[in-house]
């Protein structure tokens, strides 16, 4: 029986006495069947899981009541780890909320927005069209015995001492790839090592290669390096990996057999340096 029952549309309302609420679509924000409401009395956004944010809220529900500044990392991770991959869907959902007057935003994730909605807003949009929000590096990488991440150390103090700052290392044994990917989505190059393992990647490394893959980051730097013990395979597969994603390769990849020796400890300094350059 189909009675009682009310099917809403795309920017249909529905008048409750004297409440008045709005519908609109916004499908894979972060599911396909999602669409947020808007209570046009109080100008509030129910917005789903869009505007959501990881992390405990300690004891506050509003934004005025907590400290935000580890919120928007939270948001960030979130946004890059659940919605990152429907980068266009965010878009359509924006552009339909444009012309809406919203005082107040209520995630199903996070705090409620009442002080920095157009923050809030903004960060989607940015994120959403795969901009980097900082200019830095972050390098990610897989060591076994330690001589690739002895290499992932000397890049990191060449990017720094030829005046970048804004550097991240994840060993991605001990990082999870949700804080790794938040961070790509926050700078502007990524740096990739690993040793040859079974003549492939290690496979921490190609699990988050195949991450931004599926997410289809756009607009970053890379390079990468390696280490191995009889065939080096790491730079085949790096090379088809930026080839996939469209991005530009800085400097001249490193790959050493075993431990880092001089021609390697200047090519490693000279990829950092070669790094730092292009970012500045």
């Amino acid at each position: 029986m189909d009675c009682n029952k009310l099917q809403i549309k795309e920017g249909e309302t529905l008048s409750l006495g004297k409440n008045e609420l709005q519908f609109f679509m916004a499908p894979m924000v972060h599911w396909p069947e999602v669409m947020v409401t808007y209570h046009t009395n109080e100008k509030v956004l129910f917005s789903a899981d869009a505007f959501g944010t990881w992390g405990t809220l300690d004891g506050g529900i509003f934004d005025t009541d907590i400290n935000l500044d580890h919120m928007w990392d939270e948001m960030r991770r979130y946004y890059s780890n659940i919605v990152g991959k429907y980068g266009n869907p965010v878009q359509k959902a924006l552009a339909k909320l444009k012309g809406l007057e919203i005082e107040v935003i209520c995630s199903t994730h996070g705090p409620i927005w009442t002080k920095d909605i157009d923050k809030v807003v903004s960060k989607y949009d940015v994120w959403s069209r795969y901009e980097p929000v900082e200019t830095g590096v972050v390098i990610a990488y897989g060591s076994m015995y330690g001589n690739t991440e002895e290499m992932a150390e000397t890049i990191a103090n060449s990017i720094s001492e030829n005046g970048i700052k804004n550097i991240v290392m994840h060993d991605v044994s001990k990082s999870h790839s949700s804080y790794i990917l938040s961070d790509i989505w926050k700078y502007n190059a990524l740096v990739v090592g690993s040793p040859t393992y079974s003549n492939q990647l290690f496979p921490l490394v190609q699990a988050l290669l195949d991450q931004i893959k599926t997410r289809g980051v756009k607009n970053r730097l890379f390079s990468y390096f390696g280490t191995y013990a009889w065939a080096g395979a790491t730079h085949r597969y790096f090379s088809q990996f930026a080839e996939e994603m469209n991005w530009e390769v800085v400097g001249n990849p490193v790959e050493e057999k075993m431990r880092m020796g001089d021609q390697a400890l200047k090519d490693c300094i000279d990829l950092g340096a070669a790094i730092a350059g292009k970012l500045k």
